[in-house]
């Protein structure tokens, strides 16, 4: 059964059983539920940090922030563990959220808000984790207590086999799945470029427009930039960032604690890199970097709307993207929805989707699998009477 809150970490299935739902010819697998990284056990911990250290926005750092910082203080995490002859096959971060939506549903969701999460994943071992992960399923399905009745998760890639592996895990376990699409993110292959190359495929007026910018600041000398990746001036530097924020046109931020702390566990891997444009020693402009792996993930930017007319969103743009170029010599910019510096041939837009399944076994997952994918459906079809109907009366009127 899945331990309440505080509960310590138990084996929740028996390894027979897992191994039978899973329909896996390997070894039994074993699904331990933990409520906390700190009760997971050392050979998770490690093969999860494996990724980590591959992938900020895989680490046990990442999910630490976003779990204690990206949700409601009543939601609980859910870490859900599978292992195969005592070695780690698949891990499942998640966290669990009791009396959600309108139906008062009791859910499991990513570990991040769509808007903190860059991409989210199982880990999977390569040999056993797709077995682990129907075991995971499995137990998530019929013997959590009390019941989940539905499973939302956020920016995952569909590329990947482990979507695959994914998706076809919560159909295994009897639950309905519904694929829902949410925004493309963006990437540039920049190996061996430094921002002069990187701006020399620009077409030529935007080219012109960056030149000009910088021959502008360079006259006036209104214009500082800044760049903290840590230590003490990291403080002032958010202090700095959040002043922005709230002086831009953007939307309010969900869960402001959730910037701070992923910052800070950013700074602590040594992967931020958190930018600010001054004009009069006054933040005008700030960016949020997160440099691992190889790439660069422009993962805020705001820009104060006193200072739109002065482009101080752009200029540091390309103030960061000179040092990140010419310092971290990332392979690979990705530049999230943001669509500064884009440009076609060389900039690819990658498909990131949602994931709903719901569980049939309890009333409340029926109806959420009615309201979502019924009235999906619904909608399809009035659209495509709606278009029928319009071809009928134009027709009609063409035969007049």
């Amino acid at each position: 059964m899945t331990e309440r809150a505080g509960d310590s970490a138990r084996e929740s299935a028996s390894p027979a059983a897992a191994n039978e739902r899973s329909g896996t010819a390997y070894a039994p697998i074993a699904v331990t539920v933990y409520p906390s990284f700190e009760a997971l056990p050392d050979r998770f911990a490690a093969f999860l940090d494996a990724s980590g250290g591959r992938n900020f926005f895989q680490s046990m750092a990442w999910y630490r922030a976003v779990l204690r910082a990206s949700g409601p203080r009543t939601d609980q995490p859910r870490i859900y563990a599978a292992e195969c002859r005592g070695q780690p096959a698949a891990v499942l971060v998640a966290r669990e959220r009791q009396a959600a939506g309108k139906l008062k549903s009791h859910m499991l969701l990513g570990p991040s808000h769509g808007l903190y999460a860059m991409a989210y994943a199982p880990r999977l071992d390569p040999e056993t984790g797709a077995a682990g992960l129907r075991a995971i399923a499995a137990e998530i399905a019929r013997r959590a207590s009390p019941p989940l009745d539905m499973l939302r998760f956020d920016s995952l890639d569909p590329a990947p086999p482990e979507f695959a592996a994914f998706t076809a895990a919560w159909r295994a376990a009897g639950m309905l799945v519904q694929r829902f699409r949410q925004l493309d993110r963006f990437y540039a292959d920049v190996e061996g470029l430094t921002l002069e190359t990187y701006l020399a495929r620009l077409p030529v007026p935007l080219q012109t427009s960056f030149a000009r910018l910088q021959r502008r600041w360079a006259r006036s000398g209104r214009g500082r930039f800044e760049m903290v990746t840590g230590g003490p001036e990291l403080k002032s530097a958010l202090i700095d960032y959040a002043l922005v924020d709230l002086q831009s046109r953007a939307d309010a931020e969900p869960y402001p604690l959730c910037v701070a702390e992923v910052a800070q566990a950013a700074a602590h891997a040594g992967a931020l890199r958190l930018g600010t444009y001054r004009v009069d020693d006054t933040p005008a402009a700030a960016q949020i970097w997160i440099v691992s792996g190889g790439t660069a993930t422009l993962w805020r930017s705001h820009h104060a709307r006193k200072f739109a007319p002065l482009a101080v969103g752009p200029t540091l743009t390309q103030e960061m993207l000179r040092h990140i170029l010419a310092v971290d010599r990332v392979r690979e910019i990705d530049f999230g929805i943001d669509n500064a510096l884009r440009c076609r041939p060389f900039i690819e837009g990658h498909e990131r989707v949602g994931l709903l399944a719901f569980n049939t076994r309890t009333p409340k997952g029926w109806l959420g699998a009615g309201r979502h994918i019924g009235g999906h459906a619904a909608l399809s079809t009035a659209r495509l009477l709606r278009q029928r109907l319009r071809r009928v009366r134009q027709s009609l009127r063409s035969g007049r």
